[in-house]
């Protein structure tokens, strides 16, 4: 095929690049690597005893939302078991969630109430104390939801928070555009409010007089509204004193009596408590009461998150990445821990929800296992395994938050970690010591929002990076010894929709450099793969072209240059692996049953997320079964 040549300077974004279709002239199938084969389960799934981030209560249990397990555990309050629970699948179907991030349970009506995050809906179950206690699969029963992903109203654009007023029959859902939705319990919209106010709101909850109290993350402050929606005061503010929160304030709770409020400074690993000042029934001020610190040993907090308070003055914390809940008693001028739940961390080997995956000049098997917080790395065969990396503030040096996916350097090995939630790359030596970290949130040059693709340019050793959320892909220079990083250029534009012009791009995730220095990307909610050849022209591939009936792309989250030189892509949402020649014509398409891959309990698909060659081998990062497969191409 050959492609029409356009000129570009390189350090500007890439406009009006030429969409070129695919040829329909394949070449024999003989000349690439056959459909590949199972051969074994290099590392399997490797959870934590839990991953909560919030957690609510009734007389008798504690609910916990465990985000990394996807489900709901209702922990006896008596002996610290888990009686019951609801969930356990990544999805979004009736009674399932995504990464959720917040539950309230509702006393008068037996009710819990979820905010399933990514699905941009909440969840409304009904909860019997008496079934949970017999273990019984109907302790929890689904009985409706409401909201999902858009602007208007009853829609979210992800729902962070969610609090019941049982006293009024209202349910407030923090919008993760930058607004709290009012409805009746049925989910019936009622009002909005804290547009223009808000940034990043997190959790939400109602205090016994009815005023709401929302976290207004990235003003680092908590913003107090009356049930109306009318604004009171905030308190709070950026720093590391009194009444102040290092960075990402998240969990909110009030006292049964209304007098003192709970945040967790999830930057500071610790709690600040304020004594609420209040007149005419609405709170009118808040003042810094004392603070809880991080304890030592199984008191420590690394990642706490949602808190709630009960009537026998008992604090609950969740710690999402000290696997556990910390309960204490307070007063109004302190608090004394009396329990630490679980805290039982991931096995090595062992992954969860495990995403990019590499492959070392010595062999050794790079894993980006992205729930855990880590990357591991281990011999071909799964043996040796270790792993570096924790969840930590940004900047941070060895912190991992939410990585989606690494790079090798060649030559020195080093690894480059795509750290997503930090808005940064981390580079690390081939054992795991830290280097350098670059980038900052922003949209300016060599600025990243939510980095997620990684890929080194055989032919100059430059570094790519697929900055997703300002849909550009960003070239650097390296300088010896990875300590300092010059940016070169950016390619690449927003655009929406599978027609969408070549160069635009809409949250692209996988990215593979060939050895002629073209460049592939994984357009994935465009629903398509895109290339850019060395002179800067664009190529858009939808739907792979072979005889029959062949789907398009769905949601690909990898894509790979295998050492034919054939493309592979993950194509996550059609469940398969799609090989295809540089101008899109079909090699393969295969599936689980068709590789061999054997079923896990409750589901008989894969969910690629990315591979890796060795000669004839090939790694396949397995998301949503937690598990990376090996298989051979002969």
């Amino acid at each position: 095929m050959r492609l029409t040549k356009i000129a570009v300077v390189a350090s500007l974004p890439l406009a009006g690049a030429m969409a070129v279709a695919p040829s329909t002239g394949a070449s024999a199938a003989s000349d690439f690597l056959a459909v590949p084969t199972y051969s074994s389960t290099l590392v399997g799934p490797g959870h934590a005893t839990m991953y909560p981030v919030d957690v609510s209560d009734n007389s008798q249990y504690y609910f916990a939302l465990d985000a990394g397990n996807y489900r709901i555990v209702a922990v006896n309050r008596t002996t610290g078991n888990i009686d019951c629970q609801i969930g356990g699948l990544q999805g979004n179907g009736p009674g399932q969630f995504g990464d959720a991030r917040a539950l309230e349970y509702d006393s008068a009506n037996n009710e819990l109430y979820v905010a399933d995050t990514p699905n941009s809906r909440v969840e409304v179950f009904s909860f019997s104390n008496a079934a949970c206690a017999k273990n019984s699969a109907t302790a929890f029963k689904f009985l409706s939801q409401f909201g999902s992903k858009g602007t208007g109203n009853e829609q979210f654009n992800q729902v962070y928070g969610v609090a019941v007023d049982p006293v009024n029959g209202w349910v407030y859902s923090v919008d993760g555009a930058g607004r709290v939705e009012k409805s009746d319990l049925s989910g019936t919209y009622i009002s909005s409010f804290g547009q223009g106010t808000l940034d990043e709101p997190r959790q939400v909850t109602v205090a016994p007089n009815s005023d709401v109290l929302v976290m207004n993350a990235r003003d680092h402050q908590c913003d107090v509204y009356t049930s109306s929606g009318a604004f009171l005061f905030s308190f709070g503010s950026l720093g590391t004193g009194n009444g102040q929160f290092t960075t990402d304030p998240r969990g909110v709770a009030v006292s049964q009596n209304g007098n003192l409020v709970f945040i967790t400074d999830a930057g500071g690993k610790r709690i600040e408590a304020f004594k609420l000042q209040s007149s005419a029934g609405n709170y009118t001020g808040a003042a810094f009461a004392y603070t809880i610190a991080s304890g030592t040993g199984a008191g420590q907090y690394v990642g706490p998150r949602g808190l709630t308070t009960t009537s026998n003055n008992h604090l609950l914390l969740t710690d999402e990445w000290g696997f556990s809940l910390h309960e204490l008693t307070f007063t109004p001028t302190g608090a004394t821990p009396t329990r630490n739940l679980f805290g039982t961390q991931p096995p090595l080997p062992g992954v969860d929800s495990p995403r990019g995956v590499q492959v070392a000049a010595n062999g050794q098997v790079y894993i980006v296992d992205y729930w855990n917080m880590r990357v591991e790395y281990m011999n071909p065969d799964g043996s040796g395994a270790q792993s570096f990396g924790f969840r930590g503030n940004p900047s941070q040096n060895g912190a991992i938050n939410f990585a989606w996916s690494a790079a090798i350097q060649p030559g020195t090995g080093d690894v480059f970690v795509a750290n997503r939630e930090n808005d940064q790359v981390a580079v690390f030596s081939p054992t795991g010591t830290p280097i350098y970290i670059f980038g900052k949130l922003g949209s300016a040059n060599g600025d990243f929002h939510f980095p997620q693709g990684i890929a080194f340019d055989p032919t100059d050793g430059s570094l790519l990076v697929d900055d997703s959320g300002n849909d550009r892909i960003e070239r650097f220079t390296m300088s010896a010894g990875d300590t300092t990083t010059t940016w070169d250029a950016s390619y690449g534009q927003k655009g929406t929709g599978k027609t969408a012009p070549a160069g635009d791009l809409n949250n692209p995730t996988g990215i593979a450099v060939a050895p002629n220095g073209t460049i592939w990307v994984a357009d994935t909610v465009n629903n398509r793969v895109q290339s850019m050849s060395p002179t800067g022209v664009w190529t858009v591939i939808s739907t792979p072209v072979g005889t029959g009936h062949q789907p398009s792309f769905k949601v690909p989250w990898g894509v790979t240059v295998a050492p034919d030189g054939s493309i592979w892509v993950s194509d996550t949402g059609n469940n398969r692996i799609v090989s295809m020649d540089t101008a899109g014509n079909l090699i393969f398409s295969a599936t689980a049953a068709s590789m061999g891959i054997p079923a896990v309990p409750d589901d008989s698909v894969i969910y690629p997320f990315a591979v890796a060659f060795s000669g004839d081998t090939v790694y396949l990062s397995d998301i949503w079964n937690n598990r990376v497969v090996t298989l051979t191409t002969h």
